[in-house]
């Protein structure tokens, strides 16, 4: 009867929420955590006591969770702000459940009229508060659901819309190897900012991760955007002049190339006595997408360190978006049980 009450969950946003038209809420696809985002990113497929990651993947949510908190900073271009909170509970013959909330904050801008003459200011921001529950269904398969309510408030614009990743993962009996199948961002725009009604960006990922025997190393490979084969952009084609027509045209990615874009690979090393992580990624997607041709830099690129210290985990991530710049990441993770809270 449990079991059947929990598919029933997991059902349940599949089928009330429907998708039309055009793509908007594009930050609930941001990447808080330090960790994630040091091995290249949408890492999904890692089974252990990081909270960090729940708020993606909710089928990772286990009893090693219980009393868990964790807190992201993310330094982002232009003044730009990124927070994340997590907290999660164990619930004895319900699961383990997560609380989150995210928060964007883009800053103050500078209201011109039609001449550019300075009107007012005006702020910014985008905010996500979710609600997750993950439990095992079999004894290496858990399942996870969580609803997330999105918020966007430009000037005197806002949007509301409720959105709900589901998950799957398996692990072997020491979670050294781990997979998950995630659909993300299954939603509805509840109120828009205009009388057109906009669709949550939906995705479907599959990732898995393998810790090495004889070396205190993890890898993990994860396929993003298997929902669509074709996801590159005009802007990173190539162009050509037609010789018959002297027409300028576009040149088709090759097939490699167009599947290169849906990988993303990681690694992390843990040395001494998995007290001190060394981390680093690539994405094939961002590195075609945000190069230039004279120079390509580290683009694509990612790495990031993991120290626990008394008993809290603090993770620092730097990853290579554009030439102009990089972005940096600060994560804390504890048990509030370790200080008798």
């Amino acid at each position: 009867m449990k079991l059947r009450c929990f598919l029933f969950i997991i059902i349940i946003p599949t089928t009330i929420f429907s998708q039309n038209g055009n793509s908007s809420f594009e930050f609930v696809n941001t990447d808080f955590s330090s960790r994630s985002i040091a091995m290249g990113g949408s890492l999904i497929s890692i089974y252990d006591n990081d909270i960090s990651i729940a708020q993606t993947v909710p089928s990772i949510l286990n009893n090693s969770m219980d009393n868990k908190i964790g807190f992201n900073f993310i330094d982002y271009f232009s003044d730009i702000k990124m927070v994340s909170f997590d907290f999660s509970k164990s619930i004895n013959n319900v699961g383990c459940m997560a609380l989150g909330f995210s928060s964007i904050d883009y800053g103050e801008f500078q209201r011109t009229n039609e001449i550019g003459e300075l009107e007012t200011n005006f702020y910014a921001s985008d905010q996500i508060f979710s609600i997750g529950i993950g439990r095992l269904l079999m004894q290496n398969l858990s399942f996870g659901v969580n609803l997330k309510f999105l918020n966007s408030n430009y000037d005197s614009y806002s949007s509301y819309a409720l959105s709900s990743n589901v998950s799957s993962t398996y692990f072997n009996n020491d979670k050294t190897f781990a997979t998950t199948l995630l659909l993300k961002n299954i939603g509805k725009q509840i109120i828009s900012f205009s009388s057109v009604k906009e669709d949550i960006p939906f995705e479907i990922q599959f990732g898995l991760s393998k810790k090495l025997e004889h070396l205190p190393f993890r890898y993990s490979i994860v396929l993003q955007h298997l929902n669509r084969y074709d996801i590159s952009n005009d802007y990173s084609l190539n162009s050509f002049t037609n010789n018959e027509t002297g027409e300028i045209e576009l040149q088709e990615e090759s097939i490699a190339k167009t599947l290169l874009r849906h990988i993303v690979i990681g690694g992390e090393l843990n040395l001494f006595k998995e007290n001190f992580f060394v981390r680093g990624g690539f994405d094939f997607q961002r590195r075609f997408d945000l190069t230039i041709d004279s120079y390509s830099g580290m683009v694509g690129f990612s790495f990031g360190l993991g120290i626990n210290v008394s008993k809290i985990k603090f993770s620092y991530s730097r990853s290579s978006y554009h030439l102009s710049g990089n972005l940096n990441t600060f994560s804390i993770n504890t048990n509030l049980s370790n200080f008798g809270i």
